[in-house]
């Protein structure tokens, strides 16, 4: 099968915030490769050259795994000691961001940053991926927030499929 993506919602546009070059690899070493990890998954949240330099705070990537069925993501060395892992608190909207553990269902919060460092390379999140067979394709959903002073701005939410080990999207994913 070939991977792909889609947006959600196809009438969906974003003007400033999107999801950007997406990958899984195997995990390269160093740092030691975490003890349950499959693969080695990152995800950029980028904007426009219009705002390489502008300030964004609270920006948030909220992923959900699809399948297969036990596959997690959970924290990969590689994601930065200012990324705050949210769990999700059960019959609640809020997040817990005081546990590290592996889960479906993940919100990647940094407080506050940049969203382009030039061409196509936006600020990269990297995560780990358990629970996913050698021969098996992953399948997840990625949606971006972040605001700027007195703005929000989401990025249009993206549905993953049958992704494979070694297999990437460059650009702005999403972007009409």
């Amino acid at each position: 099968m070939t991977a792909s993506y889609t947006k959600q919602d196809p009438n969906c546009r974003s003007e400033i915030l999107f999801i950007g070059t997406t990958g899984l690899r195997k995990f390269v070493t160093p740092p030691p490769k975490p003890a349950n990890l499959d693969a080695e998954m990152y995800i950029d949240v980028i904007v426009p050259a219009a705002y390489k330099n502008v300030e964004f705070t609270e920006i948030c990537l909220t992923l959900e795994v699809k399948g297969p069925t036990g596959a997690k993501f959970m924290p990969n060395p590689r994601m930065g000691s200012g990324v705050r892992w949210g769990v999700p608190i059960s019959g609640s909207t809020a997040w817990d961001e005081t546990s590290l553990s592996p889960t479906p269902r993940v919100r990647l919060r940094l407080p506050h940053g940049k969203l382009l460092s030039g061409g196509i390379n936006g600020l990269s999140f990297w995560l780990g991926v358990s629970g996913l067979p050698t021969t098996s394709t992953f399948s997840f959903t990625a949606a971006a927030t972040a605001d700027q002073v007195l703005a929000s701005t989401t990025s249009c939410p993206l549905s993953f499929k049958n992704f494979a080990v070694g297999e990437q999207f460059s650009g702005y994913l999403g972007r009409d």
